[in-house]
This record gives C-alpha cells, structure tokens and sequence, in this order.
C-alpha cells in the first residue's frame, strides 16, 4: 500500500492559501492548487478546534464525539474543560493500525493520548505538552527542541512579547515538526503519515485584521509550503497521495458583537445588582475588574481547572460575591457567575468566535425556571429579534440561525446549546463585555483574527470524494481510509 502523506492546518482558510500561493516556498500548494484538488470545506457549529479536529479523526459529529468546544455546559453553569478521548471513540490512524497499518502521527490537535495499540509513532498534540512513545521520536524532540507549540499567548497578550517575536517562535516550533517528520520518514517506512501544524490558528487571532499580516503569517505558511513540496514529490515518486485539511477557517475582525450585552438589553437576561455598566471611556478601554480577573486569568486559572467540579462550582459563586463589579473604562468583562439565573430566561457561554451558543435557562440547570411550554416561544422570539439585528452600515448582521439540539442530535454527552448563531462576515460574537452605551467593540488583540466555518481539504493527484459536491468535515474520515480501500 502506498503511502498516504496527510497536512493538518489549522484554520487554514482558502483565501489566505491562494493569496499566499504565488510567494516563494509556496509551491507545494501551488501544486495542489494547479495540477490537484483545494477546496473548502464545511466545519462544526461552532467550528471550534476543540469540536473540528474530533470529528476529522472519527468522522463523527460533535453530538456522538462529546467534545462540543473546549468546554462543556455543567448543569450549575459553570463549564467544564473536555478533551477528545481517542480510547472511546478512535481516530483512523487506530482503525489503521486494526488492519496491520502503520503510521507517523506527529502532534494531531486535541489528541493528548499516547496509543495503547502497536503500529503508530506518535508525538501528542496541542494543548498540552508534547510527549512521545517511541525512542527514535523522543531523540528528534530532543535533537531540534521541539517540546510541543510554543505557550506564547499570555506574553503577547501583556505586551511583554511583540506579534514579530511571538511569530518567530511559532515559526521555529513549525520548522522542527517539520524536520522531525522528514528524519523519522527516513528512519522508517510508514503507511499513513499525519503531521498537525497549530501554529497559523494561534498567530493569526493576533494579526489577521493588520495590513502587514503577511509579514507575520507568510513565514509560517512558507514552511508548511516546502513540508508539502517535500511529501509531493515524495509521493509522485512513489506512487503516494497527499491529503491536506483545515479544522475551520480564519478572517480579519473589524468589530465585535456583545451578544450577552444584547440579551440583557433585550430582557433575555440578567445582571447581579452589584455588576453594572462600566463608565465612559474611549472604545478601547476594557474594564477588567482587577483582582477578579486576575484570580481568573492568570495562573489561578490552572489551580482552578485542576480542580473537581463541585470546587469549582464553588469558587466561581465566591469570586462573584466577593468581587462582584468592575470599574473604569467603557466595557465591563462579565463572567456567567454575575449573571442572576432566578431571573434569566437565556443566556450565551462558552463559543466566543463567530458563532453563538445560546442556552434556555430550564430544567436542566441549578436555576433553571422556564417551562417547557414556554421555551418553543422564547427560542421563537429570540430568533425572531436577532434576525432583525443590523450592524453599523445596516446590514442584516446574524445570517444563520441553527437549532441546537437538532444539530448535536439529542445528545447525552453535554448539555447542548439551544440556538447557535452565526454572525456576518469580518464581526465575531463576545459573551464577556457588557457596556451601556455600546453593543459593538473593537477587537482586542488576541481577536484580530477568528474562526469562520469553512476550511480546506485538498488532494493530490485524486479528485476529493464527496457525496454532496460540497465536502464536510465529516467525511474526512473515509477520505482517508477510502485511500486503504476501507
């Protein structure tokens, strides 16, 4: 069996490829684009890394996977970080290696597990720290200093490390899985291999909206370029294909949408009486609440997650009450502990791109108070007034609205959201600032760039296989093993 080479990009949008494409070091995706096949491809409600790449691997959707985002709603409000489990619902290179199949998995995004079955050589994925199960990966890790992506966000968000050095450390991270990949390739043959490239996602929510975004971005797709000129001519060599994928898209953000601002405009929902609407400021001032955020954002934020949910509970209704308002500057940052849930009908959480997740607050939470009678009529009204939103030119400003539960398929893996949204091209949608005076923003750094949901899936030499004539995310999993005529 030829060998299968697969590309993971995340949010690699098709705009950003073909503007790119004609740049030196591009000419593995000019190939794909001339003489193979790139097209988008349709991603998950919310398109989510956390949701995407889950169903990439399992060609389930978010509903039978269990992973909706990074995190899931808890029946007290206060969500719960999740992880893909490959031991429940296995990827393909697993069902490869059922059949005798061997594959090179390097950093697949969200998969943190090492395999417990023979046949893969693996490095772990984004989010946590790269770990590695055989001694021949282990010598390259420690050979080129890879140790996973570089944790770079906290800096670049502070201040304290420029968008140019943050980049330059992504690129250096994206070169060596790249080498990484190339050397074990030589060491030994392998039937599928997979290598996972983060590093575009987390640059570009920093730079996307600049003019100069190419200085940043264009390095890193560069590099990618030339790993993909590399197992191209490989696999004309051989007789190989090569696949490539994106778990969603990306675009420029010119203005954020405060969707929880507008639900408590319109009386969907409801503030503690000690949080109010910050004072006047200019548009880029962000109320941020001091110590409370501190205790939330900083490094208490991994104290907090390590713990169980009952203590988290806990400590998000104590942080509330202790410090329950914020001051200064035009925008409050609010968190679902300062929402009064006696009295609120909806609420948004979790998804904070362009898509919305939008819960009813009934029987299956804590406070839940709103019937089952009533809840067709709310989810009816809510609908009926977002589609009527305008932005500041006046256009029509939410352009899809999904029913939630239809979508995750009834699912008992979570609490699913009961509406999801999704906003007008160049807006995203903020569940965290509230203001008197404004339901738009400015974004602010780490959200110059945001998801979209479409990504890409490309061929190289077949044509893509699709049912519909457009490709889903979904069917990304028979893609790959279609190549193994499974």
């Amino acid at each position: 069996m030829k060998t299968l080479y697969l590309i993971g990009i995340d949010a690699a949008p098709l705009w950003l490829i073909k503007k790119f494409s004609t740049e030196k070091g591009m000419e593995g995706f000019m190939k794909l684009i001339k003489n193979g096949n790139l097209v988008e491809m349709e991603s998950t409600l919310p398109p989510m890394t956390g949701a995407a790449w889950p169903t990439i691997y399992t060609g389930l959707p978010p509903g039978k996977h269990g992973v909706p985002d990074f995190f899931a709603m808890q029946k007290d409000y206060v969500p719960e970080l999740v992880y893909y489990d490959s031991s429940r619902e296995p990827p393909f290179w697993a069902k490869l290696a059922e059949k005798g199949y061997s594959s090179l998995v390097i950093t697949p995004a969200t998969d943190i597990t090492l395999p417990d079955y023979p046949g893969v050589d693996m490095i772990t994925g984004f989010p946590l720290k790269a770990k590695s199960n055989t001694p021949l990966l282990q010598s390259l890790m420690k050979k080129h200093s890879f140790y996973g992506e570089p944790d770079v966000e906290k800096e670049m968000k502070s201040g304290s490390m420029s968008e140019k050095e943050g980049g330059l450390h992504f690129l250096k991270s994206t070169a060596a899985r790249a080498e990484i990949a190339k050397e074990a390739m030589q060491s030994k043959e392998y039937n599928l291999v997979y290598v996972c490239f983060t590093e575009t996602d987390r640059l570009q929510h920093f730079v996307l909206n600049k003019s100069n975004m190419a200085e940043y971005l264009l390095p890193i797709y560069q590099e990618i370029g030339k790993y993909t000129n590399y197992v191209m001519e490989k696999a004309t060599t051989e007789g190989g294909s090569v696949m490539i994928v994106s778990d969603h898209g990306a675009q420029p953000i010119k203005k954020k949408f405060l969707i929880n601002n507008w639900m408590i405009s319109e009386g969907f929902a409801f503030l503690k009486g000690g949080v109010a609407p910050a004072g006047s400021g200019d548009n880029n001032s962000y109320a941020t609440g001091g110590l409370r955020e501190k205790l939330i954002k900083t490094r208490m934020r991994k104290v907090y997650d390590s713990l169980p949910h009952g203590a988290k509970s806990l400590v998000s209704r104590s942080v509330g009450m202790m410090l329950p308002s914020s001051k200064g500057g035009k925008f409050t940052r609010i968190h679902l502990f300062d929402f009064d849930m006696e009295k609120t009908l909806a609420f948004a959480a979790i998804s904070n791109i362009n898509v919305s997740t939008i819960w009813i607050n009934d029987s299956r939470f804590v406070n839940g108070h709103v019937g089952s009678k009533e809840k067709a009529a709310l989810i009816k009204e809510i609908k009926s007034r977002m589609l009527r939103l305008k932005d500041p030119s006046g256009k029509q400003l939410i352009l899809n609205i999904y029913d939630g539960r239809k979508y995750y398929g009834n699912t008992r893996k979570f609490i699913p959201p009961d509406i999801l949204a999704e906003i007008r091209p160049g807006y995203m949608m903020d569940i965290f600032y509230y203001s008197g005076e404004t339901m738009f923003m400015d974004p602010e750094p780490p959200k110059r760039g945001d998801h979209t949901r479409y990504g890409i899936f490309g061929t190289y030499p077949e044509a893509p296989l699709t049912k519909s004539g457009k490709f889903k995310i979904t069917e990304v999993y028979r893609a790959v093993l279609s190549h193994y005529g499974k």
